[in-house]
């Protein structure tokens, strides 16, 4: 608004705005690093940016805010009153930040002044005052963050020098620069002259946050060798931390609400809140899944609660995820009981793997677990049905606790044929299925480690089990809660980070807790993405098993269905395997 009254104003906007417009999604994590350099006039920004690009090689590139696209505006708005000027350095951070993305696809990005110094000059010159007076540009809009390149491995620092080194350098540096340059600006000699201005400026630099990401100091006294040393130590730490907190599987509990009130659930609903709900907050969703993506993220996983009492909303998101966000892997795990055939039809293409729970196969030990009302089994064979009918791969997860570690499932997970059948042993969370607060008491239905183990010895030849023991659950999920926050389940509760929706990935994971190696360790890294179809024989095999838990008119049905659906497509293949077989005769009777 306030530079489309100056014409010359209206010429940066349009050049930003095209410039905008070309920015790309990055669908790859990086470890190419950016590196913004901030602080006051003449602290040695410049020669240590300049020394950088040296050290980091030819690949690196050397970005100044405004860049070059603005360049020939800035002599004119310098020169103009102090709202209209920084107008167009606000303007010149989204130029700036659009271009790191596509420099840094080449190499390493070292940016001489950024938003800090905008907004930290701001409060001390502009406004003066301190950044407690003026709380609410201390945070990076969040539509300037949308374009920084988070992929990479991102560095705020604050270079910084004692007052009297620091004056005395802009002032040479001045009298060193082409007419029309070096003039020491009225900002520059009111920092020199006033305390005052010098300290709400530093205090300034030191209050922001770029999506949750503070500057960090670095001292610029010495030589320009222990400077550049103390940055590249600095910007090594960042990129091996950029390495080590990779958030390539994510499970999204995106709702706490659910339709069955198992005793064992360690994310109860102590809420009703649900993001996507409305069409702002799955704008919001969308923009922190693909802050996800760009940071590395290959396979979402959305649970809950239950996530198909969501069924519209899931749907959608699974398709950003696929088609947008271009997701290696997006699963679902549900209690099976809200999942519809018309969903199958219109969603099913857009899904990896669909999981439902199942922790028994007598429908007597689910009721007294909390799992359903009786009819868990024939929702159970219903969806697997549909997986077949749609090529959706099938996953089956059960949690073992005091009720079903004596129960002998191999015949009935031979019967479903999952792809993966994951066994978990009955977790603790305090706050969650424990202890003050909890709306669960889940301490009569643990088992000890030997149970499980015995219950897994039961179960050695079936090859598809996957297990995980309490050690191996409880800090090797990246779990993101309702409000998109990261659980951190190291000290036996969920202790939540910030959310995505106010900091970076980055930020967030710092808090999670996670364990890469022992996610790595659990095989939480498998093929997940979904493949052609099963052959027919394997898949005559996915029927129904035998149990009281399901009427015998229920399981008739299902078992019919099970024989139509397989017979077409068996059917289409036998007809086409003739019409082959025949050409081919055909041809090489004539052939002779």
């Amino acid at each position: 608004q306030v530079l489309s009254v100056d014409c010359k104003g209206q010429e940066a906007v349009r050049i930003v705005q095209k410039m905008m417009q070309s920015r790309q999604l990055s669908l790859a994590s990086s470890t190419t690093p950016i590196i913004c350099l901030d602080g006051a006039d003449g602290v040695g920004k410049s020669t240590l940016a300049s020394n950088l690009l040296k050290r980091m090689g030819k690949t690196a590139s050397l970005l100044k805010s405004p860049p070059e696209q603005l360049l020939h505006l800035r002599p004119y708005f310098d020169g103009k009153p102090p709202e209209l000027r920084r107008a167009f350095y606000v303007l010149g951070n989204y130029a700036c930040a659009v271009t790191m993305q596509a420099q840094a696809a080449q190499g390493p990005v070292i940016v001489d002044r950024f938003w800090p110094s905008t907004i930290a000059y701001a409060l001390a010159h502009d406004y003066e005052v301190m950044p407690q007076d003026k709380p609410e540009i201390l945070k990076m809009p969040s539509d300037l963050v949308d374009q920084l390149p988070f992929a990479h491995p991102m560095v705020f620092l604050l270079v910084e020098l004692t007052e009297e080194e620091r004056a005395k350098r802009v002032r040479q540096r001045a009298k060193a620069m082409p007419a029309g340059f070096g003039v020491v600006t009225k900002e520059e000699e009111e920092l020199e002259r006033s305390r005052e201005h010098r300290e709400r400026l530093s205090a300034g630099y030191k209050a922001l946050s770029m999506a949750g990401e503070k500057l960090t100091v670095c001292d610029a006294s010495g030589t320009e060798e222990a400077v550049l040393s103390r940055a590249m130590g600095i910007l090594e730490a960042s990129v091996e931390e950029k390495q080590r907190l990779v958030p390539k599987s994510v499970n999204w509990h995106y709702t706490r609400q659910c339709n069955y009130a198992c005793k064992f659930c360690f994310h109860t609903a102590q809420t009703s809140f649900f993001l996507p709900k409305t069409e702002d907050g799955m704008s919001e969703a969308k923009r922190c899944l693909r802050k996800l993506r760009e940071c590395g993220m290959q396979k979402i996983n959305f649970s809950g609660g239950e996530p198909f009492l969501y069924a519209s909303q899931l749907g959608k998101l699974c398709r950003y995820c696929k088609q947008d966000l271009k997701l290696e892997s997006v699963s679902i795990i549900s209690n099976g009981s809200k999942i519809r055939r018309e969903w199958f039809e219109k969603y099913s293409k857009y899904v990896d793997i669909l999981a439902v729970s199942c922790d028994s196969f007598c429908e007597e030990t689910n009721q007294r677990i909390g799992r359903g009302k009786g009819l868990h089994l024939a929702h159970l064979q219903e969806v697997r049905n549909w997986c077949i009918e749609f090529a959706v791969p099938f996953k089956l997860n059960s949690v073992i606790n005091i009720h079903n570690v004596e129960e002998d499932m191999t015949d009935a997970i031979e019967q479903l044929k999952p792809i993966r059948w994951k066994v978990f042993q009955c977790l603790l969370l305090e706050g969650e299925n424990v202890g003050e607060g909890a709306l669960r008491d889940a301490k009569s239905l643990t088992i000890s480690e030997e149970q499980f183990k015995s219950f897994l010895k039961r179960h050695e030849a079936v090859q598809c089990l996957v297990p995980e023991d309490n050690k191996h659950m409880r800090d090797s999920y990246l779990i993101l809660d309702e409000e998109l926050r990261f659980l951190n389940c190291t000290s036996g509760g969920k202790v939540p980070s910030r959310s995505l929706r106010e900091v970076s990935v980055m930020c967030a994971l710092r808090d999670a807790g996670f364990d890469a190696n022992m996610f790595r360790a659990r095989g939480g890294i498998y093929d997940w993405s979904r493949k052609p179809q099963t052959d027919l024989e394997d898949l005559a095999g996915a029927g129904p098993w035998h149990t009281t838990g399901i009427d015998k008119k229920k399981r008739k049905n299902v078992n019919e269905i099970s024989r139509v659906q397989l017979a077409i497509p068996a059917a289409v293949i036998l007809l086409v395997s003739c019409t082959v077989f025949g050409a081919a005769k055909t041809y090489l009777s004539r052939k002779k």
